[in-house]
């Protein structure tokens, strides 16, 4: 059993007092190990006189016996779960669906302008359930495709049919993104797609329907392995214009150099995921993905916790700031040029990242522009879907999809079956008010 107790003779909400200290123990449930997490609990302890916060570890599983997140529910429910929860690197919208932590935009401010004028309303606003935040994630990344405006035309943004369509008009010879498979197309894709077949609010999904059936047979359309040469360059592949998408990962302010210099001289869109509304930039929660349970009876000290992470200076360079004045302050470091004397006296620029290809030199970034900087505000103000994917969900449609790629079971089969064991999940997961 991977789930830690809480010490013997503590109170319910994970209140200890008397051991070995006077301070009142809070208990932080968390999935997963997060130096970050820990070396703020660190923090928190040794400046507060009356509280201290304790983390004992939860892990998920597949079998509902030894599920951490199933029997943290459980606890909660019954008023003797932990105060708070660090959700971690696999937080799913159903980590949150039936109502064990607390909506946290009342802390966040008094009014939603209030928390507008602070934070990327936006990134939040991705991570809603039923038009409430139970669970803040402290940081993010980006995910999204770009390609050249001259092969994408005007298109700002685009479903699967009009994706299809695009590619289906190039040469043969064109790749979609260097690595395209069957399985890495549809993953791919639907990585940045999933939630939107599904209504977490009601249970219910749409892997049956005409949409998730075109990605299904888009897909199919790839090899089952990649056809590469040992010579081959993905750099040289765009300078040629012989793949129409760069898959892009936006994980610093530095990332957003990266299709201009794949690119060139071409204007650059960012088309995103297919999806049937909205941008197609998807957002990635980084770090800790921080909760307060409905239980807990200290939720003003577990906020005044959490809290701490919203700060400026510890907002997670790792990663894309939530705070808008946090971002302000990377850029506008960003933009400035750093130097460093060498052995002989000179004055050399220092390298603040780069570019790397497998097998190729990379390139060094040692600033980036006002025009980049505008660029990649632009994209996490647009920015909309979450991915916030449920991974065991996700497995089984990665798992169902193999029967269709290999010929097993025709597309309609396939997506029956998908139907069939997602709503059967969603059934398990989903509680209904």
């Amino acid at each position: 059993m991977i789930f830690v107790m809480a010490a013997l003779f503590m109170g319910g909400c994970g209140e200890q007092e008397g051991q070995e200290s006077d301070k009142i123990t809070l208990v932080l449930a968390a999935f997963g190990e997060s130096p970050e997490l820990e070396r703020q609990v660190t923090l928190f302890n040794q400046s507060n006189e009356e509280y201290q916060i304790q983390i004992e570890n939860y892990q998920r599983s597949e079998l509902s016996e030894e599920d951490g997140r199933a029997r943290l529910q459980r606890e909660i429910m019954s008023g003797k779960g932990p105060d708070m929860i660090d959700f971690g690197a696999g937080y799913a919208t159903s980590d949150i669906v039936g109502g064990y932590t607390e909506n946290l935009l009342p802390y966040l401010g008094a009014s939603d302008e209030e928390i507008k004028e602070k934070y990327f309303y936006n990134i939040l606003e991705a991570f809603f359930y039923k038009d409430a935040l139970y669970a803040l994630p402290i940081g993010f990344t980006l995910q999204t495709f770009a390609g050249s405006r001259s092969e994408l035309g005007s298109r700002e943004h685009w479903n699967i049919r009009e994706m299809i369509d695009c590619y289906g008009q190039k040469s043969q010879d064109m790749l979609l993104y260097p690595g395209q498979t069957k399985a890495d197309v549809f993953g791919t894709i639907l990585t940045g797609s999933m939630d939107y077949y599904i209504d977490w609010e009601s249970g219910t999904c749409s892997f049956d329907g005409e949409e998730f059936q075109n990605l299904l047979s888009f897909a199919d359309t790839f090899p089952e392995k990649l056809r590469i040469t040992e010579d081959f360059s993905v750099k040289q592949t765009f300078f040629e214009g012989g793949a129409l998408l760069l898959p892009l990962q936006i994980r610093s302010i530095f990332d957003i150099c990266k299709p201009e210099f794949i690119f060139g001289e071409e204007e650059i869109a960012y088309i995103g995921f297919p999806v049937e509304e909205n941008c197609g930039t998807v957002i990635k929660a980084a770090g800790p993905v921080l909760a307060i349970s409905i239980s807990s009876r200290h939720k003003e000290v577990s906020w005044e916790f959490i809290s701490r992470f919203l700060e400026e200076q510890y907002q997670r360079e790792d990663a894309l700031p939530l705070c808008r004045s946090a971002l302000e302050v990377q850029l506008f470091k960003a933009r400035e040029r750093e130097y460093m004397v060498d052995s002989e006296g000179n004055q050399v620029p220092v390298a603040k990242d780069k570019i790397s290809f497998e097998g190729e030199k990379p390139v060094e970034i040692y600033c980036i522009t006002a025009e980049q900087a505008d660029r990649l505000i632009n994209l996490i103000e647009e920015a909309v879907i979450s991915t916030a994917n449920d991974y065991e969900l996700y497995s089984i449609l990665l798992e169902e999809s193999q029967g269709y790629f290999f010929g097993e079971r025709t597309l309609e089969e396939v997506c029956k079956i998908m139907q069939s064991r997602a709503s059967i999940y969603l059934s398990e997961k989903v509680t209904k008010k």
